[in-house]
């Protein structure tokens, strides 16, 4: 599951949750371009333009955004023009080149300002995509420091702990961002997925109902809640979930894993 949801929340840019997490560093960026740059004294409510449409680039065409990037970085752009080159190395899959940016970005602030705990954030999601966990947790843990209430990097951390199988690290940093915001499906989808790994199946159970009942077009819930049922034996229940993983959400990670589990249980996907 870990690995499931790993492809759906960790793909650069393209993810909608992650891209919404990124899009959110647009206001805070824009004070850093003031901050750092003589050249960039403009700036709207909500972001520069030429940020907007550096970020656009580095969504759609990443080499482009890459090279206005480098360009606008010439002509006085700051941290704005170096965050954008590093989201179009991300969004190329140049992940270690990427993590070095986001982290040298974070390191020319002043510590504990809050834009430095979101880019040492960003370089630790980049050097997990790299493969480097160790090098993701460090990083996730140096912006703890800083922003210790933050659910989302405590999910971050979270599923690098659990990809090295220390899923009771994981749940402690799923139970900090649960208790931050209680309502953060994928905190909970984690959370029931780390309990069944730890075979705590009534407390991955409970975790996974609530998901569905927070959000129930969310269909890794409905996997992970498959995935426990088989465990607990109600065969009928975890063929359902899957089944409805065929039905309404064909084609997304989570149903082609169902489809698997269907084969392997010999059960028919109809």
């Amino acid at each position: 599951m870990f690995a499931i949801l790993l492809s759906v929340y960790r793909k650069p840019i393209e993810g909608k949750q992650a891209l919404e997490r990124w899009v959110s560093m647009v206001g805070l960026i824009a004070f850093f371009v003031v901050a750092s740059s003589a050249k960039v004294t403009a700036v709207g409510p909500g972001q520069t333009k030429e940020y907007g449409v550096c970020m656009r680039l580095a969504r759609v065409s990443p080499h482009e955004g890459f090279e206005a990037a480098l360009a606008w970085t010439d002509a006085g752009g700051g941290g704005a023009a170096k965050h954008c080159a590093a989201v179009s190395l991300f969004s190329m899959k140049q992940y270690a080149e990427a993590a070095v940016r986001f982290e040298a970005l974070a390191r020319e602030l002043r510590a504990e300002f809050p834009l430095q705990a979101k880019l040492l954030a960003q370089a630790g999601q980049a050097w997990h995509q790299a493969g480097e966990s160790k090098q993701a947790f460090l990083l996730y843990t140096d912006a703890l420091k800083i922003s210790p209430s933050d659910p989302n990097i405590r999910i971050d951390r979270a599923m690098v702990s659990a990809d090295s199988g220390q899923y009771e690290f994981a749940i402690e940093d799923l139970n900090a961002a649960l208790a931050a915001n209680p309502s953060m499906v994928q905190a909970l989808i984690l959370r029931a997925s780390a309990n069944r790994h730890l075979n705590k199946l009534d407390l991955a159970l409970q975790d996974a109902l609530r998901a569905i009942e927070l959000s129930p077009d969310y269909p890794e819930a409905y996997l992970e809640r498959g995935n426990i049922k088989r465990l607990l034996n109600d065969v009928d229940g975890a063929r359902q979930d899957w089944l409805v993983l065929l039905k309404r959400f064909e084609g997304t990670p989570a149903a082609d894993a169902a489809q698997r589990n269907l084969q392997k249980n010999g059960f028919r996907s109809e």
